[in-house]
C-alpha cells in the first residue's frame, strides 16, 4: 500500500491546485458579487451561517481556517453590508455570535446556487457512481487525517 502514499497525495494537491485556478480564472461567484461587494471569502462566510446560523468568530475562523483578524475583517465588511449582524451570547458575554440578516440570507441562497452550478461543471467528467466514490473516499481520507491530527496533537501536549 506504501506505493500508493505519493501519488495519491500527488493527485489530490494536483486537483487541488487546478480547483484553485479553476476559482481564479473564471471565479463566477465573485465575478457575480463583486458589484455587491462580497468576496469569495464572504460568501463562503454566508454559506456558512445558512447552515449553522449563530456561528461564533472563533468557529467561522476554525472553519475557514485563517487568522481571526481576517474572520473580523470579514465579519466585519458583511455587518456593513447589512448581510449579517453580531449579537451578544447568552452563555459568554464576552463573545458574539454571528447570524444572517433578510438580506444576508438571500444573498447567501443565491451564492450557494452559483457556487454549486461551479462545482457540477468541474465534476462533469464523472458519473453520479464515480461522484458518490470520490466523495465516500475523500471523507474517509479525510476522517482518518482528522483523526490522526487528533492523536498527534494530543500527544504533543502531553510532553
Amino acid at each position: 500500500m506504501k506505493k500508493y502514499a505519493e501519488p495519491i497525495y500527488v493527485l489530490v494537491h494536483r486537483c487541488h491546485e487546478q480547483c484553485l485556478k479553476l476559482v481564479h480564472l473564471n471565479n463566477l461567484p465573485a465575478k457575480e458579487f463583486s458589484d455587491i461587494g462580497i468576496n469569495t471569502r464572504q460568501g463562503i462566510i454566508l454559506k456558512m451561517l445558512l447552515h449553522q446560523d449563530g456561528m461564533t468568530q472563533r468557529e467561522l475562523t476554525e472553519k475557514l481556517e485563517i487568522t481571526s483578524s481576517s474572520c473580523g475583517e470579514l465579519i466585519t465588511k458583511l455587518e456593513r453590508g447589512g448581510f449579517l449582524e453580531k449579537r451578544q451570547s447568552p452563555a459568554d458575554k464576552r463573545t458574539f455570535n454571528v447570524y444572517l440578516t433578510e438580506s444576508g440570507r438571500a444573498l447567501a441562497e443565491q451564492y450557494k446556487k452559483k457556487a454549486v452550478v461551479e462545482l457540477e461543471e468541474w465534476a462533469s467528467d464523472l458519473t453520479a457512481q464515480e461522484k458518490e466514490q470520490l466523495f465516500f473516499l475523500l471523507g474517509k481520507l479525510s476522517k482518518g487525517l482528522e483523526t490522526r491530527i487528533d492523536r498527534e496533537s494530543n500527544e504533543t501536549k502531553k510532553e
